[in-house]
C-alpha cells in the first residue's frame, strides 16, 4: 500500500545577511544585518523538494571599511524584499518513516525577484539615491537574481524539523549599491539637483573640501554584478502527519 506522504511544510527562518559589490570588494562583517523570511516547501519525494520563500534583507556598504577606497567616501544601505522559487536536492533519503534518514545535507538553486532601494545618509538625513541619478542614469528598483546554496535539515519529530542554510544571490543588477560606471559632470549635477545631488554624486568633497573626481573618472566596475548572501536557521512544520500506511521498505 502506498503511503500518504507528508508533503507540505510551512516554516520560518532567521539569520544574517551581507553584500558583495562595488562598496564591498570583499565581504565586510561590519555591514552584516538581520535577515529573515517565511517559506512553504512541497516535498516531491525524499530526495527532491520545491520551495517558495518570501525574504527580507538589509544590505549596506561603506568605502571607509577599505583604506584603498576611503577617499571615494561612498556608502549606501538598502532593504531588499525578495520572492524566490527553489529546487532542493537532499543527499540522503530524508523523511519521517522508518527507513528514512532523519537528517540530511542538501543543495538548492532557483530564481528570485526582488525590490530594493539604495539610500545614503547625509547630515543625518536618508536620501533615495536613485532620485538623484548619481551617475546620470535611471535604473529600475526591481531586479532578478539566481539564488543557490547549501544547507542541513534535521527532523526532530514527524511534525517538526530544523534546518540551517547558507545562501548566495547573484543579481542581474549593478545598482544594488547605486554604484556602477563613471562620474558624471558634478557641476551639472549641482545645477540640476542642488548641493545635495552634487554631494551624493561625489562624496569626496566631504573629506577634501572640493570634488576629487572628474567627469568620466571610474566610480564603479560595470563588469561585475552585485551579490547578497545570508546565513539562516529555520524551523518547519509538516501540515499533514497522518498516513494510510507508513513506508517500511
Amino acid at each position: 500500500m502506498l503511503s500518504q506522504a507528508q508533503k507540505t511544510e510551512l516554516g520560518i527562518q532567521l539569520g544574517a545577511g551581507t553584500y558583495y559589490g562595488d562598496l564591498a570588494p570583499s565581504v565586510s562583517f561590519n555591514e552584516t544585518h538581520p535577515a529573515g523570511g517565511i517559506f512553504i516547501r512541497r516535498n516531491l519525494n525524499n530526495t527532491w523538494a520545491f520551495k517558495t520563500e518570501l525574504n527580507r534583507y538589509t544590505v549596506s556598504g561603506n568605502d571607509n571599511n577599505f583604506a584603498y577606497n576611503a577617499a571615494r567616501n561612498l556608502s549606501f544601505q538598502s532593504h531588499i524584499n525578495e520572492a524566490a522559487m527553489l529546487i532542493e536536492f537532499n543527499y540522503l533519503k530524508y523523511g519521517p518513516y522508518v527507513l528514512d534518514k532523519k537528517y540530511t545535507s542538501y543543495v538548492y538553486v532557483g530564481v528570485a525577484g526582488f525590490q530594493y532601494n539604495p539610500q545614503a545618509q547625509l547630515r543625518g538625513v536618508w536620501y533615495d539615491l536613485s532620485d538623484y541619478r548619481t551617475e546620470g542614469v535611471s535604473y529600475s528598483k526591481l531586479a532578478m537574481a539566481i539564488p543557490f546554496g547549501i544547507g542541513f535539515k534535521y527532523m526532530a519529530s514527524k511534525k517538526f524539523a530544523f534546518e540551517c542554510q547558507v545562501g548566495f544571490r547573484r543579481t542581474f543588477t549593478d545598482y544594488l549599491d547605486d554604484v556602477s560606471t563613471v562620474y558624471p559632470d558634478v557641476v551639472a549635477r549641482f545645477e540640476q539637483s542642488g548641493l545635495i545631488g552634487a554631494t551624493l554624486t561625489d562624496r569626496s568633497i566631504e573629506k577634501e573640501g572640493i570634488p576629487s573626481y572628474k567627469l568620466g573618472y571610474k566610480r564603479g566596475d560595470p563588469n561585475t554584478k552585485d551579490w547578497y548572501m545570508s546565513f539562516t536557521i529555520g524551523c518547519a512544520m509538516r501540515l499533514n502527519t497522518r498516513s494510510k500506511c507508513a513506508r517500511f521498505f
